[in-house]
């Protein structure tokens, strides 16, 4: 059953809070749409075009809980994370599966991610990968942006678990860091004092905000740098 979506922007809509309290985003790009942290079933999504990549922010259950679905029935459709959560996938400890009651291994992703690499999506679209080790060692987030002509535009930010409005990820499981996390926040600090104030600003968890609202909240916070 197709569940419902909200939109953020033209080309980006989210399940809030879909699985596990996680939301789930879409980018539809120029013919192919690219699926962020692939908890719902393929039968939950509306697909407006194919979709064309499973990018997961971090390996924990609850945002990567349908992936090995995904891959069953769109095998051709590549699944990228970032390296540091690779020792996550066959450990239900550590991806967490086993304390939802669902034990799981997942499938290993066609192609693994490390910090500064460029993800090119159709058209004019594509992602700035940004390793924020804390809550998990690969977390990761996302910028999106957009060719226009002579100029590139920033869309949104994808941040998984490392930044929520108002607040950010645990770092007390097992492959969690405190010092880490705050180097992390302040380099997210750093990108997103850089951007429009009105830039999204799109959590794992909680509820979407923007740029000069989360700069705030970090600067209140400490992470000000």
């Amino acid at each position: 059953m197709i569940k419902k979506s909200y939109q953020i922007t033209d080309e980006l809509r989210y399940y809030r809070e879909a699985f596990r309290s996680c939301n789930v985003y879409v980018l539809t790009c120029f013919d192919s749409e690219i699926l962020f942290d692939p908890s719902l079933s393929p039968d939950s999504i509306e697909q407006k075009r194919p979709i064309s990549k499973l990018i997961a922010t971090h390996a924990h259950y609850d945002h990567i809980g349908m992936v090995n679905k995904w891959k069953e029935e769109y095998p051709d459709v590549p699944f990228l994370m970032h390296g540091g959560d690779l020792v996550m996938l066959d450990d239900t400890m550590l991806n967490a599966s086993i304390y939802f009651g669902r034990p799981e291994s997942y499938v290993k992703p066609d192609r693994i991610l490390k910090d500064g690499d460029i993800i090119e999506l159709d058209g004019q679209y594509y992602l700035d990968v940004i390793n924020t080790p804390g809550h998990t060692m690969g977390s990761s987030c996302f910028m999106i942006f957009r060719r226009d002509s002579d100029n590139t535009v920033p869309l949104a930010m994808i941040t998984g678990d490392t930044l929520f409005d108002r607040g950010w990820g645990r770092t007390d499981f097992t492959t969690g860091d405190d010092t880490l996390m705050r180097d992390s926040l302040m380099r997210l600090y750093r990108i997103l004092s850089k951007m429009p104030d009105d830039l999204p600003v799109c959590a794992g968890h909680s509820a979407i905000t923007n740029a000069a609202d989360a700069c705030r909240f970090l600067t209140a916070m400490g992470f000000a740098s």
